[in-house]
């Protein structure tokens, strides 16, 4: 049976392991006779190996690969891509910066959240939507329960802590949420209520570029993981849980929003 401390008190717990036999085995040899006392400060001196019976236990803060400061300050939303508007062949979400190194920043991390990789047949990004009232919707993005990395966090804190740690993972990840309100446009419902029916969702980053939307990379993600959620149906403790539908209105600086306004009036013209 192991004995569960925290890794605060590992050092107490080792001097006094040392310490104690020492000053039993001085008391012994001056109060005992000398036929009791050898054995005894035989006894004493194993105690130290009680400290294998000590498991420390060690809090590890894993990180998930997390945002630049621009990819805070200049996010400007969100558009969804299709190939056909009928059959929603090809769908996909785009999420959109103001600039074009911002956009590589994020494509860059959301890369890092998928290994390297483009295809996400491991589910490593996560794309859910959560269905609230009178055509709103909460969108989140984040990365999903990436094990390899954890098991290697927790392999790399056990080889350093030795075989009696005990470690005690909490992860840390980041995600941006979008708010949508589609009460006034079938076609961005009809993009949304089509996750259901979809295999594969395509997800890219993209940037402003005289008014228009410009993919950062030709080679957009391709996730497994994505869900359409009603509010009443979303487990709780979970990001979505967590964070209810906020109105879009306002989000945005002035000179954001009115560049927003200028895209949004190109897109539907090209529509």
């Amino acid at each position: 049976m192991k004995i569960e401390i925290n890794s605060k008190y590992k050092k107490l717990v080792k001097v006094l392991l040392v310490v104690f036999p020492i000053l039993s085995i001085a008391t012994a040899f001056l109060s005992l006779p000398l036929v009791l006392s050898l054995p005894l400060a035989v006894l004493i001196t194993i105690i130290p190996l009680i400290l294998d019976r000590f498991a420390f236990r060690y809090k590890v803060l894993h990180l998930m690969p997390m945002p630049t400061n621009d990819m805070l300050v200049h996010r400007l939303g969100t558009s969804w891509v299709t190939n056909n508007t009928e059959t929603m062949e090809g769908l996909g979400i785009v999420v959109i910066f103001k600039y074009k190194h911002v956009a590589k920043d994020a494509y860059n991390m959301l890369k890092a959240w998928n290994y390297g990789k483009v295809i996400d047949l491991s589910e490593n990004i996560s794309f859910s939507v959560v269905r609230e009232q009178g055509g709103t919707y909460s969108a989140f993005l984040y990365a999903g329960d990436r094990l390899d990395s954890i098991k290697a966090s927790e392999a790399l804190a056990k080889d350093r802590h030795g075989s009696n740690a005990k470690i005690a993972m909490s992860v840390a990840k980041f995600y941006m949420q979008f708010s949508f309100d589609y009460s006034d446009s079938d076609l961005k419902t009809k993009c949304v209520e089509s996750l259901p029916h979809i295999d594969e969702l395509y997800l890219n980053v993209g940037y402003v570029r005289d008014g228009e939307i410009v993919m950062y990379s030709k080679r957009g993600f391709r996730l497994k993981n994505f869900s359409l959620t009603d509010r009443v149906d979303v487990p709780d403790g979970t990001i979505e849980s967590l964070n209810e539908w906020v109105s879009p209105e306002g989000k945005l600086a002035p000179i954001n929003q009115a560049l927003v306004e200028e895209v949004n009036r190109n897109l539907e013209s090209n529509t």
